[in-house]
């Protein structure tokens, strides 16, 4: 396996996988000229690869149905893949290829991505650029950067559009915007073991709250929210879970209920690096869409940004046809995803590395993480263990909401590059818009008796 000392520090940063050092920060005045609003690079790359910025996809195809809210047809059903990277050829490549990724292609002859042009679709509504512009200057990290201090008008934009350092670029990630709130339409874990069997792990329906975009708090004292009502399999039937994220301690709180022992009880485990067992242990909470919760048990470090390959655009995967060869459980093959329904394209993202500090416990003793300039969401993340091997390949399969318009919303996918089994978290019935939980909505009493009606 994989050891991160092969690419650390001078062979990441300087030589083979070849990550840039940060540059010094931009001006706030290069905002919405030469950086887009949320920081991305307006013009597009020396050879033409990556385009400049031009708006984004804020209007539907001419096949989305408006009676069908949740479900997004691919508006680029014609796009045809530019080149196909695996084993053979992936040397050529190394340089916007991610380690995790690579190792992929080295320990499975079935992996490979295929590459397509490049659409810059993040899109934004004008208030929430507007209000990142304006958190550039009024944004500010507290108690050691596991908090933000939101007092100044810091809110319903991406913290730090210009970030300095890793505190503020994670603080960026964790703010990114996906619209205020959504559901999950019969959101489903599977569990797939390297014998190809699928087993499915549950069922339910899910709320999502961005709530540093809630536009009822004027000061937002909570970054992110989310609640489960589970209907299969039958242990976890009617089981409920509340959890939200606190802006100024960055703590989190989670309350889940049993009707085994109707009783309702904090969940303080639902955080850092305790196995998911929704999920069969496959992930750690703090997996969840690359990373997710309080930011204390490591360092961040903004290492800079870098031209890398990274999932993009999957409307054929999160939404496909239903007849097509990537429907249903077409799309998850042994040790991956199925290769033919996941859409790669070049973009720059953010590195930032997170590092175990002294004295901190968690499997993961250093997290890579490739987040998209654009979308803040779209990304990779490589995980490595106490030893220094690759342990976790976090991949996020997104697709823009472009009827919002929002940046990608992604299914969450996480590889065990030790025991070749894989996770997936996602919404078989789409992700339709709603407005924020009002804050009755999360008193934990109430999990007694929710119900999640997504229409």
């Amino acid at each position: 396996m994989t050891s991160m000392l092969k690419y650390a520090p001078i062979a990441v940063l300087l030589g083979a996988a070849g990550l840039a050092q940060a540059e010094p920060p931009a001006d706030v005045k290069q905002l919405g000229s030469t950086l887009t609003p949320w920081g991305a690079i307006a013009a597009g790359n020396a050879d033409g690869s990556i385009p400049a910025y031009t708006g984004g996809l804020t209007k539907p195809p001419a096949n989305y149905d408006k009676s069908n809210p949740g479900w997004r047809p691919d508006p680029f059903p014609e796009d045809k893949a530019l080149l196909r990277i695996d084993a053979s050829n992936m040397e050529k490549y190394k340089d916007k290829l991610s380690v995790g990724t690579m190792e992929l292609m080295k320990k499975y002859p079935s992996f490979y991505i295929e590459v397509y042009p490049t659409r810059r679709t993040a899109a934004y509504p004008k208030e929430v650029q507007d209000n990142t512009i304006k958190n550039a200057s009024r944004c500010k990290v507290i108690n050691d950067g596991e908090g933000l201090d939101t007092s100044t008008g810091c809110g319903h934009g991406i913290a730090f559009p210009i970030p300095k350092n890793g505190n503020e670029a994670i603080w960026s990630f964790g703010t990114r915007y996906r619209t205020p709130a959504y559901y999950l339409k019969n959101v489903t874990g599977l569990y797939v073991k390297p014998s190809g069997e699928i087993v499915k792990t549950y069922e339910g329906q899910s709320y999502r709250g961005w709530d540093f975009y809630d536009p009822s708090q004027k000061n937002p004292d909570r970054y992110y929210s989310y609640s489960y009502e589970y209907s299969a399999p039958t242990r976890l039937a009617n089981n409920t879970s509340l959890t939200y994220d606190d802006v100024k301690t960055g703590e989190r709180v989670a309350y889940n209920y049993s009707p085994a022992t109707r009783r309702v009880r904090l969940s303080p485990d639902n955080s850092g690096d305790t196995p998911v067992s929704q999920m069969g242990g496959a992930m750690t909470f703090d997996e969840d869409q690359l990373f997710a919760g309080k930011k204390d048990r490591y360092d961040w470090k903004l290492i800079g940004k870098k031209e890398v390959y990274i999932p993009y655009n999957n409307f054929r995967f999160q939404y496909p046809d239903p007849n097509g060869e990537c429907a249903g459980e077409k799309r998850f093959t042994p040790f991956h995803l199925n290769p033919k329904c996941v859409r790669w394209e070049l973009h720059r993202v953010w590195i930032i590395r997170a590092t175990l500090k002294d004295g901190k416990r968690h499997i993961f003793k250093q997290r890579d993480m490739y987040v998209d300039e654009d979308s803040w969401s779209d990304g990779l993340s490589d995980n490595f263990d106490q030893n220094g091997r690759l342990f976790h390949v976090n991949q996020q399969i997104g697709s823009p909401l472009y009827e919002a318009p929002a940046p990608a919303a992604t299914d969450n996918m996480v590889i065990d590059m030790n025991s070749g089994v894989y996770g997936y978290s996602g919404p078989m019935g789409g992700i339709v818009l709603t407005e924020p939980w009002p804050r009755s909505k999360f008193s934990p009493d109430l999990l007694v008796n929710r119900k999640i009606v997504v229409k």
